[in-house]
């Protein structure tokens, strides 16, 4: 209980994490270390991952070479039904995306569909409204991107984190 409490102090102090913006190293190594989370306020379930496959694919591949994940890793998880991390109108696409060179991508490229996890939601965007345009430039009850995600692998007790998409809310 102690590590937890730890973390979670470390986890307030730091810059908060948005799909746009990685922690820098010592921030990631917090994240990633420890194994699985429990006894924080912090949304997690149990889960499984449900699809690997590398940022850039084209048409209907299906088989990958380690050249293919150059691009990033965009890793899907299968959710129990009916769960959710927070109260949104939409569901939420739980899954970690990541561009070319980030931390933890040749870990994240060598995860199996049926892997058991834990998937916990680490941050969620806030509506952003753009008065002088009467406009949304971030409206999270219609716009599901921008969830972070930091993701422990059970089997291989390991942990990684990221965004759920490529743009944050609001984005492209």
């Amino acid at each position: 209980m102690k590590a937890n409490a730890f973390l979670l102090v470390a986890l307030v102090g730091m810059t908060p994490i948005t799909a746009s913006a990685q922690p820098d190293a010592a921030d990631h190594d917090l994240i990633v270390s420890g194994g699985a989370w429990g006894g924080l306020s912090v949304p997690c379930t149990k889960a499984t991952v449900s699809e690997v496959a590398p940022r850039l694919v084209g048409g209907n591949q299906t088989h990958f070479t380690k050249a293919d994940f150059e691009s990033g890793v965009d890793i899907s998880y299968k959710i129990p039904p009916g769960y959710k991390f927070i109260n949104t109108p939409h569901g939420i696409h739980a899954g970690v995306v990541h561009y070319q060179n980030e931390p933890d991508n040749g870990f994240m490229a060598t995860e199996k569909a049926g892997d058991p996890v834990q998937v916990c939601l680490m941050s969620y965007p806030t509506p952003q409204y753009e008065a002088k345009a009467k406009r949304w430039d971030c409206n999270p009850d219609t716009d599901a991107r921008g969830y972070v995600f930091r993701v422990y692998d059970y089997k291989r007790h390991r942990a990684y984190y990221g965004p759920n998409s490529e743009h944050g809310c609001g984005g492209a």
